[in-house]
């Protein structure tokens, strides 16, 4: 026992000298003899169930709505639907002779052709009528319109401006545009221009190519003479878009003309073709003002046939891309109707034919050719069109521009729905 002890204090002693770096030694100690017990596998827990999935219904999603096509969309898809020989027919505005029914020739071309306008100037018109003329025309137009035999109305058009260009006998005195400027009264102009418009549409006309906004210096040096509102581009601007608003609130379209301006030349370019030695700057700061304006609500402008060899070298107005895609439809930003000024005229003839000039304009960026009755030239303009077509010197695509924006004028004119038929 005292044995025992003295060990015990041995090894208290060495613990108690040991430092926190010593090594330490653990001393074995004494183990009991286990008792043996019986060793059973240790059963491995049962696993847990995965629970039960509950059914859920999927997620009800909700319909999407279609959106509704747009307007241009609508007519759009509508023009894709069309024929070549209907869009080539949309892009004449043709004339013919007689008041009272429509020559078998100019039939044939308004139904072979598919042609979608028509001009009747005074030769249409029975003046000395009673009332006018305005009967007799509106039995004429209605012929025309049942010649066409198409589901696409008529752009049926004539030229009043008022003083010397009436084409009718009115009842009420119609002032020249010249009388118009020195009045300098807008609501006159547009008291004068709502009654004209009421009075084409009774005719069976619905579209005006007036008012002229050229300008001029000394007017009656110009050829147009009181046909000009004023020497003041400011106030022809002016007293321009008064005619333009009452056209449109008697229910016509109004083309103004004589784009970019015939007041700086005395050269009629039904004789011969003018040749205007100015520069753009100088266009912009006086011929080109009354057009700036009045091109924010006209729905078509006329292009004259006059060289302005200052901007173009090459071309003459009607048949420049410079004036039309560059000037009209970029730097004005209009993208109403352009149409040009007659071919018939000599200011277009003694530059180029009617064929080569039809299809040059409608490169150019024009939409609408005016021929009146003259069926050699227009069967040459047609000839030009359905060549340049098929050989893709004019593609598809450029006629759909100019079919769009014909088509969107006659709809808001005539009230025609190309989508009545629509699912």
């Amino acid at each position: 026992m005292k044995r025992v002890w003295c060990l015990l204090l041995i090894a208290f002693v060495l613990l108690g000298c040991v430092g926190e770096d010593a090594p330490v030694v653990l001393m074995p100690s004494p183990v009991a003899e286990a008792t043996p017990v019986e060793t059973q596998a240790s059963a491995a827990p049962a696993p847990t169930p995965a629970p039960t999935a509950v059914p859920t219904a999927a997620p009800t999603e909700a319909p999407t709505a279609t959106p509704t096509p747009s307007f241009e969309d609508r007519l759009r898809t509508y023009i894709d639907t069309m024929t070549v020989e209907e869009k080539i027919g949309q892009l004449c505005m043709f004339g013919f002779s007689g008041t009272r029914e429509i020559s078998s020739e100019f039939k044939a071309i308004l139904r072979e052709y598919r042609i979608g306008n028509v001009i009747l100037y005074g030769q249409n018109m029975a003046r000395t009528n009673s009332d006018g003329g305005f009967s007799q025309c509106r039995k004429l137009s209605d012929s025309v319109r049942k010649a066409s035999d198409s589901e696409i109305p008529l752009l049926i058009s004539t030229d009043v401006e008022g003083g010397s260009v009436t084409r009718f006998k009115w009842k009420k005195s119609l002032s020249s545009a010249r009388t118009l400027g020195k009045k300098n009264d807008t609501d006159l102009a547009e008291e004068q221009f709502r009654y004209i418009a009421e009075g084409l549409l009774s005719a069976g006309i619905n579209t005006d190519l007036a008012p002229c906004l050229d300008v001029c210096r000394e007017p009656e040096d110009s050829f147009l003479g009181k046909r000009i509102i004023s020497a003041d581009a400011e106030r022809a601007a002016r007293i321009g878009v008064a005619c333009i608003e009452g056209l449109h609130d008697g229910g016509c379209l109004s083309i103004v003309k004589h784009f970019p301006g015939h007041g700086a030349t005395n050269t009629d370019s039904h004789e011969s073709t003018p040749t205007v030695n100015k520069s753009l700057d100088a266009l912009s700061l006086y011929e080109l003002v009354p057009f700036a304006e009045g091109l924010k609500s006209a729905d078509g402008v006329m292009v004259a046939h006059i060289r302005y060899p200052k901007i173009d070298e090459e071309h003459i107005a009607s048949q420049s891309e410079v004036f039309i895609t560059e000037i009209l439809r970029e730097s004005f930003g209009f993208d109403g109707i352009v149409m040009s000024d007659d071919f018939r005229m000599a200011g277009l003839r003694k530059q180029t034919s009617p064929k080569d000039g039809a299809v040059q304009f409608i490169l150019a960026g024009g939409d609408l050719i005016l021929c009146g009755a003259n069926h050699t030239y227009q069967k040459q303009i047609l000839a030009g069109l359905y060549a340049a077509v098929e050989d893709g010197t004019i593609s598809e695509a450029r006629l759909n521009e100019s079919v769009y924006r014909i088509l969107s004028a006659k709809i808001r004119v005539t009230g025609w729905d190309p989508f009545e038929n629509e699912d």
